[in-house]
């Protein structure tokens, strides 16, 4: 499958360009406003530095990208109508990065085409020779992952973000709240605790329309024989032998299931903006460090 390039994209950028230059040369030329000395300078510098950040962003970043290609090794279907799109280095190292951080793909084109798109990571932090996404199949371009073939060219600019326990060595555990794909970043943070043979306490509260929607499931479980993990599955369609918790997670089944002394664990919440913004409330009234909470907003594509 081939997306063509857009040659619009690059004029908008030259345009743009042509734009501010001809009106900074008007301005100089009156001179009713630029015709002391130091505001031509200071204008000029700003004028030069605008130019060199399109320059780098439209030019320099995507050759430097091009440079560091990777290839489709597979895509694997997971439960909640999400894939795993799994890419391999070619002709380098690759990258290491913090779990939970996030990356820019661009998949089947040119960076130039500057179409990409930010997806986190969900393999393990320390792998480089093999960097996983889950993407959830539900926007225009994440409705196509499916299709794309191994073998496919992808360029990866990344990565990026702070919602990573790394920073966080000192913490005695961590509480992680997810809902549907928001999963992504942190499973990547729980396979990579595993690997690292973390033995702090970790406690997974997980919110999912339906037990066959639970994305990663047999592989949480798996992570529990080698983490000190504990998941509290919490369904909204939930079936009539389920045991489980229901409803959504909110400010009484938090209370049940996060620790008495609320400052000593920090707090991943990744999730639809309804679902954050519930859960943020709640830890809150909770009396939970808002120092000690973090959280990924992500966008369906």
């Amino acid at each position: 499958m081939k997306i063509p390039y857009e040659p619009w994209r690059a004029s908008h950028s030259i345009l743009a360009m042509l734009a501010v230059g001809l009106g900074f040369g008007h301005g100089v030329a009156v001179g009713n406003y630029l015709g002391l000395f130091w505001k031509v300078t200071l204008w000029t510098a700003m004028m030069l530095v605008s130019l060199w950040l399109i320059i780098y962003v439209r030019l320099v970043k995507p050759w430097l990208m091009t440079q560091k290609p990777y290839v489709v090794e597979e895509v694997i279907p997971q439960r909640g109508d999400v894939w795993t799109l799994a890419l391999r280095p070619l002709g380098h190292e690759g990258f290491t990065f913090e779990p939970g951080q996030f990356a820019w793909l661009t998949l089947n084109i040119t960076p130039l085409s500057m179409r990409e798109h930010p997806f986190s990571m969900s393999s393990s932090g320390t792998r480089a020779d093999r960097i996983e996404f889950g993407i959830k199949a539900i926007g225009d371009f994440t409705k196509r992952i499916k299709d794309y073939q191994p073998g496919t060219k992808a360029y990866l600019d990344g990565p990026y973000g702070v919602f990573t326990i790394d920073r966080y060595w000192d913490s005695a555990g961590f509480v992680l709240i997810a809902g549907g794909v928001g999963i992504t970043p942190i499973f990547s943070i729980l396979l990579t605790a595993a690997e690292r043979k973390d033995d702090r306490p970790f406690l997974l509260i997980y919110a999912a329309s339906a037990w066959d929607d639970v994305t990663y499931r047999e592989e949480l479980e798996a992570l529990k024989r080698e983490l000190d993990l504990t998941i509290v599955h919490v369904l909204r369609k939930a079936q009539d032998d389920w045991e489980g918790e229901t409803g959504y997670v909110d400010k009484e089944l938090l209370e049940n299931y996060i620790p008495l002394h609320r400052g000593s664990r920090h707090y991943f919440i990744c999730a639809a903006p309804v679902m954050m913004d519930a859960v943020e409330r709640a830890l809150f009234e909770l009396d939970v460090p808002v120092t000690n909470v973090h959280m990924e907003h992500f966008n369906l594509a």
